[in-house]
């Protein structure tokens, strides 16, 4: 396939325009066959809310464990070789499972997040986010992202986990390598030498309790039994890595983009403010109008299929596109209204089916925490800086912004 595209879904000017070009799509292209981000590899792209739904409900036609299609030989071609360490210690998670091995590994983390759990860490989360706005209240200006949209939920992961948290950009780079596409060579890498060092760091805390458990949901995992069952050492590891990674990940993008979307809404923000009984409403519609995930890991089909109006053979790849799907306005009126009462709302910001978040009712409850607090200590708050130089981070999965300045007066 050449590397022509009708659509161009990965650039800088797509990300200031994603809506747009995602509206544009799913009136002429619902279901669309174009090259990739490396130029080449065939990937079909759903942008409607309908069929998007289809394939997340579907695990037995669209697959995310490539073993289920392709050959190792085959899989090396399509998706590149890896690293034989780095991926058993990042890669075997549930996220990449399909059918049984995925309830299986899901079961076996499913009870750190329970609604009661969570609920259990309100106060705590509380104290996280009112202790990071201690930072900064008295310079009467911040960077919302790195200052407070990022912190909050990697300190809620690592304290959840139980992990020392020493250095928490180191943290943010880590992250950033394995969520970010690497394509060329020297961009290869620089991300396998910062993987390379989060697997060291991986092996050091795993060792370290093994000898010295503790009451936490690392220590739960080494040990865990469900049914006479456990984690081997590659699961174990890639768990670590998906629950670090995904456990924050999704939480920094939902309060940048809460936090975006009530400054250019001031009448939405008026409203929250003067009743923080609508937040949760509220976050419910941050999460529809700009989904922190835009699109979830690439499928494979697994047998021929037909979706929309096209047909899809055993062995192509298929992304549903999240973040077009909550804007399809056939399923939401004024789609690209920011509507806080919008009842229902059907959106699918968390996936749907089998592969549906485990940390959804975390994210939500951060979520809320995150913008109550800010509002009550930041009232007056406002963009400190140009809405034509807002920048948002070049990784296809999450709708996340580089960076977000906010100013507020000091009395």
């Amino acid at each position: 396939m050449p590397a022509t595209r009708k659509y161009e879904l990965y650039s800088k000017e797509f990300r200031q325009n994603s809506h747009a070009i995602f509206s544009q799509m799913r009136a002429d292209d619902p279901v669309f066959k174009q090259a990739g981000l490396d130029g080449s590899t065939a990937i079909w792209f759903v942008t409607r809310y309908e069929e998007v739904q289809q394939v997340l409900l579907d695990d037995e036609h669209f697959v995310l464990d490539a073993g289920l299609v392709y050959s190792e030989e085959e899989q090396e071609k399509i998706f590149g070789r890896n690293d034989p360490l780095i991926d058993s210690m990042m890669n075997n998670h549930m996220l990449n499972k399909d059918g049984e091995n995925h309830r299986r590994l899901r079961s076996l983390v499913s009870k750190a997040f329970t609604p009661k759990v969570i609920q259990n860490m309100r106060p705590r989360i509380e104290t996280i986010a009112g202790d990071l706005l201690d930072k900064v209240q008295a310079n009467g200006r911040m960077e919302l992202i790195s200052e407070y949209a990022f912190p909050l939920p990697i300190t809620v992961i690592a304290e959840l986990l139980g992990i020392p948290l020493h250095n928490q950009n180191q943290f943010r780079i880590w992250s950033n390598a394995f969520v970010r596409p690497a394509i060329t060579d020297e961009e290869q890498q620089a991300a396998f030498l910062l993987l390379q060092d989060f697997a060291a760091y991986m092996q050091n805390l795993v060792a370290d309790r093994r000898l010295h458990p503790g009451d936490d949901l690392l220590s739960g995992l080494i040990h865990v039994e469900e049914a006479g069952d456990r984690l081997n050492e590659s699961e174990l590891f890639s768990m670590l890595t998906l629950l670090i990674v995904a456990g924050h990940e999704t939480t920094v993008s939902l309060i940048g983009n809460a936090v975006l979307a009530l400054l250019q809404v001031p009448q939405v923000r008026e409203e929250v403010m003067n009743n923080h009984a609508l937040i949760p409403s509220a976050v419910e519609e941050f999460l529809r109008y700009d989904a922190p995930v835009e699109r979830p890991l690439t499928r494979i089909v697994k047998e021929d299929i037909t979706i929309g109006e096209c047909q899809l053979q055993r062995g192509d790849l298929i992304i549903p596109i999240i973040g077009s799907a909550n804007r399809d306005e056939t399923q939401f009126s004024v789609a690209n209204m920011l509507d806080i009462h919008r009842k229902p709302n059907a959106h699918i910001a968390f996936g749907k089916g089998p592969h549906y978040c485990l940390g959804a009712p975390l994210a939500r409850l951060e979520g809320e925490i995150a913008l109550r607090i800010l509002l009550e200590r930041m009232p007056d708050l406002a963009l400190d800086m140009d809405i034509a130089d807002l920048e948002w981070r070049d990784v296809p999965t999450f709708r996340s912004l580089v960076r977000l300045p906010v100013k507020w007066a000091l009395h």
